[in-house]
């Protein structure tokens, strides 16, 4: 099941919507478009700038995007399609910010809270000032021209392998114990493959340098019946270290698993009685 923005606020000790792997961004049934995201990030931004709680730089940091990530989805001019805009990971962290703000500040008004404020001044030096930021950001983008076109593929790619050199960077992740069954690294797998940037020579350097071939397999089978290949173990340690990396909780469904199958699930395959382990 989807989780959603508007869901019932969680206890502090138990993950929140966002904090879920599998958090999509809804409004009235339906999922929040790119657009949409776009613009709340917008006036998040802008507000925060104006009431001097954080700066663009800061709030792009703590979405862990990169400035040219970001710029490229700011810009509704980039995507011919705006749904493809979720391949840019902007979408998905602007979306996890906004829920948790949105959060925190329902539950500031809930026990009577207020935001400090600047004074008049101040706040209408840093609204200006965050004005004429954002008409740089949208002049910038709209004025660069078939060239940012044609480099925009080079960037993107360098941007994923970047990326990838950062979580493989992750360390205190054990190498023996898997909590995700072989479905849900699936999805994990696909999921992560529709990223803006990702090559097919990238997409296995990220999983270990595992074969094509072992690749295909893995994704091909049924329930746990290639819980014996590497892809699986090795799968499972490079998307925790993305979670690690990108500062999430784990979901309900990992708890589950960490509660029914405490010493994780089993890497070798049973054929004939015999115990087979395969390595590919």
């Amino acid at each position: 099941t989807n989780q959603q923005e508007n869901a019932t606020p969680a206890a502090d000790d138990e993950p929140k919507p966002w904090e879920e792997e599998n958090f999509v961004p809804m409004r009235g049934g339906k999922q929040k478009s790119p657009n949409m995201i776009r613009n709340e990030l917008q006036k998040h931004i802008d507000q925060s700038k104006a009431d001097g709680t954080m700066t663009q730089t800061r709030i792009i940091e703590q979405m862990g995007v990169n400035n040219n990530t970001f710029r490229r989805f700011m810009n509704p001019k980039t995507y011919k399609d705006q749904w493809s805009a979720v391949q840019n990971g902007t979408y998905w962290a602007a979306a996890r910010l906004l829920a948790e703000a949105k959060y925190e500040n329902d539950k500031a008004k809930k026990s009577g809270a207020k935001r400090k404020t600047a004074s008049d001044d101040n706040s209408a030096k840093k609204t200006k000032v965050a004005n004429s930021l954002s008409n740089d950001i949208a002049a910038s983008s709209s004025n660069d021209g078939g060239s940012t076109a044609v480099a925009s593929s080079k960037t993107t790619r360098a941007e994923a392998t970047e990326l990838i050199h950062r979580i493989n960077a992750v360390e205190g992740v054990p190498d023996n114990i898997v909590h995700d069954t072989c479905p849900q690294l699936v999805t994990k797998i696909k999921d992560f493959l529709q990223r803006e940037g990702m090559t097919k020579a990238n997409r296995l350097k990220a999983l270990g340098d595992i074969n094509n071939n072992s690749l295909t397999r893995f994704l091909s089978g049924k329930k746990q019946d290639q819980c014996a290949t590497v892809t699986y173990k090795a799968g499972y340690v490079f998307f925790e270290k993305l979670r690690i990396l990108e500062g999430r909780k784990k979901s309900s469904a990992r708890l589950k698993n960490e509660q029914e199958h405490v010493t994780g699930f089993s890497l070798t395959k049973n054929r004939g009685g015999l115990v087979y382990c395969a390595f590919i």
